[in-house]
């Protein structure tokens, strides 16, 4: 497996994000709807591919928001190679891609059901935090942040 670093027009990033989409729909279904607007890709993102045999199998990404801040978003590993910590080394290599551009913290928003990915992310030493922006009523979300230094 390699990982390969690329940006949000990659066929094989907008690939994963669809079946990522799929699968939050069928769990929220049209609920989805009201975060389209939060997930598209206006912003450059910094993406993160980890490729098995020259498949995309996972990814993951950010976006500055701010002159010190990235949002982690799109974080994604395909059904058949969960628990395997894949996750959790993608998002550390992509932490430290984001050190070396200059950042100092990092956002995460997901569903306050979302077990999984809160307890990956708080293996990363990421802080349930108060909800800001957008996500400020929405209850249906938690906001973490981590601190690079």
């Amino acid at each position: 497996m390699k990982t390969v670093f690329t940006d949000e027009k990659d066929e094989r990033f907008l690939k994963l994000v669809e079946e990522l989409d799929y699968g939050y729909y069928k769990r929220i279904g049209d609920e989805l709807k009201k975060y389209e607007q939060y997930n598209e890709f206006n912003d450059p993102h910094f993406v993160i591919l980890l490729l098995e045999s020259e498949q995309a199998i996972a990814c993951a990404s950010y976006r500055a928001c701010g002159k010190d801040s990235v949002e982690f978003k799109r974080v994604y590993v395909k059904k058949e190679y969960r628990k395997r910590g894949i996750a959790f080394c993608i998002i550390r290599k992509l932490e430290e891609n984001a050190i070396e551009n200059g950042f100092r913290d990092s956002y995460i928003v997901t569903g306050k059901n979302n077990y999984a990915a809160i307890g990956l992310y708080e293996k990363l030493d990421y802080e349930k935090i108060a909800k800001f922006g957008q996500f400020k009523d929405d209850e249906t979300v938690i906001c973490m942040k981590k601190c690079f230094r």
